[in-house]
């Protein structure tokens, strides 16, 4: 719901599953996660941090997902729905190839790097929602 509600409002997101939720070092930074106890980032998002910490999507209203979704950077979750990092910065590898090119925005070639870690979902400020699994788009509408 949260993802076609900000579709319909022309607004960005990510939201990154993990398929095993130890992998999320490899992707986010260990300041973005919520399970951090450092606050050297200055600004709100840290104040959020001790509110959201053990928490899961599932539980989670609609409008809280909406929100944490429109922080730059994306919501990055275990399987079961616990709550690892929002407004992260993911790290992504660069292309496999040295010819190969990501003739996409930002986002896009976030979405194919944190794809080979589970599966995403992404919603682009145009209102297209996108779901990509294994470094390929599986389907867009």
């Amino acid at each position: 719901s949260a993802g076609l509600n900000l579709a319909e409002d022309r607004r960005g997101g990510m939201f990154v599953i993990l398929d095993c939720p130890e992998d999320v070092r490899e992707l986010v930074s260990g300041l973005d996660l919520l399970e951090s106890d450092r606050h050297e980032r200055p600004g709100g998002k840290n104040q959020l941090n001790y509110l959201l910490r053990n928490a899961r999507a599932t539980e989670l209203s609609t409008a809280v997902l909406e929100s944490i979704a429109q922080i730059d950077g994306s919501v990055v979750l275990a399987r079961n729905s616990m709550l690892l990092a929002f407004g992260a910065i993911l790290r992504h590898r660069p292309p496999a190839e040295e010819n190969e090119e990501i003739s996409e925005g930002g986002r896009t070639a976030a979405a194919i790097g944190a794809s080979q870690f589970g599966s995403v979902f992404m919603i682009s400020e145009g209102g297209q929602l996108s779901f990509y699994q294994k470094g390929r788009c599986i389907w867009t509408m």
